[in-house]
């Protein structure tokens, strides 16, 4: 396997010690990396959260971009955007990851990860969009720029927070519980919290993009819960879209997830990660969301 700075630097990003992802090779233009079972990566029923399928195709798709670039500290550089079509779930199973190059321009890298099982069965699919400039260059091209868009995170939910039952009873659970919490969920609504917690950072200090994407995977999925009855019914995430706006820089993060339509089974939804104090747009994106009143999940 072929060592740079890059794969240094990706081993000691505090949020991919956190999953316990594990790099097996780098080459020019391609990664695959390992991920044990954990149950402090799933969900009650040992399978696996749709955010970390998610944090996979992140660090795989910027990983394969990042195996050609220079030296970390000389450029500017992360995911603008991040799509996950999620094809199948993990319960129990260690998986896999494996990121290559479609096309790299000048700044923008184009990549695709796919996760897999240990038996090669296909769960996600994603596409990760790249840029990476030298960092005097992003300097002089960002002195005009105007100041970025705020939200008061506070106005989201008219009256007191509740996050219900499902949400209290999420707290302290797997994965959404270790690193996120659920403050409201009602009437199409969800409103979740990640603290700036260590384990949830990239190696600049704010929070990774993968971790961000897990916390819009919760709160979309939470929306949708929160306008069905209570009871174990069968749900999955089809697909999510995520465009980083900006860095956390070590705030703690919310997301505002608000139902835009729910048609049957299916609930699409909007979901806005802002900063907590400052109200800063850090990403925004859209999760289409599956339940299936009345029918559990299948026994492995």
């Amino acid at each position: 396997m072929s060592r740079n700075a890059w794969a240094d630097r990706f081993e000691a990003t505090p949020y991919v010690q956190r999953l316990g992802c594990q790099l097996a090779s780098l080459e020019e233009d391609r990664v695959r990396l390992e991920l044990p079972y954990r149950d402090e990566n799933s969900n009650p029923g040992r399978a696996l959260h749709g955010g970390v399928h998610a944090s996979l195709v992140a660090f795989a798709g910027a990983l394969a971009a990042e195996s050609r670039l220079g030296r970390p500290d000389e450029l500017e550089s992360g995911i603008l955007d991040l799509s996950v079509a999620y094809l199948a779930a993990a319960v129990g199973d260690d998986v896999r990851a494996e990121g290559r190059v479609l096309r790299r321009g000048r700044e923008i890298v184009f990549t695709e990860a796919t996760v897999e099982n240990a038996e090669g069965r296909a769960l996600a699919r994603g596409l990760v969009t790249y840029r990476a400039m030298p960092r005097d260059a992003a300097a002089r091209a960002s002195r005009e720029d105007p100041e970025p868009a705020r939200v008061d995170p506070d106005g989201f939910v008219e009256g007191p927070l509740d996050p219900g039952a499902m949400g209290r009873g999420l707290a302290g659970t797997g994965f959404m519980g270790s690193l996120m919490s659920v403050d409201h969920m009602g009437g199409g609504r969800a409103r979740l919290s990640m603290p700036a917690k260590p384990e949830a950072m990239g190696a600049d200090g704010s929070h990774h993009p993968g971790a961000l994407a897990a916390l819009l995977d919760s709160a979309g999925a939470m929306a949708s819960w929160s306008m069905v009855p209570p009871g174990l019914h069968k749900a999955m995430t089809p697909g999510i879209q995520v465009s980083f706006v900006g860095p956390s820089s070590g705030e703690p993060v919310v997301a505002l997830a608000q139902n835009l339509r729910k048609h049957a089974e299916t609930f699409s939804n909007r979901v806005d990660l802002v900063t907590a104090e400052t109200g800063r747009s850090v990403a925004q994106g859209l999760l289409t969301y599956r339940i299936v009143v009345g029918e559990k999940l299948p026994s492995r």
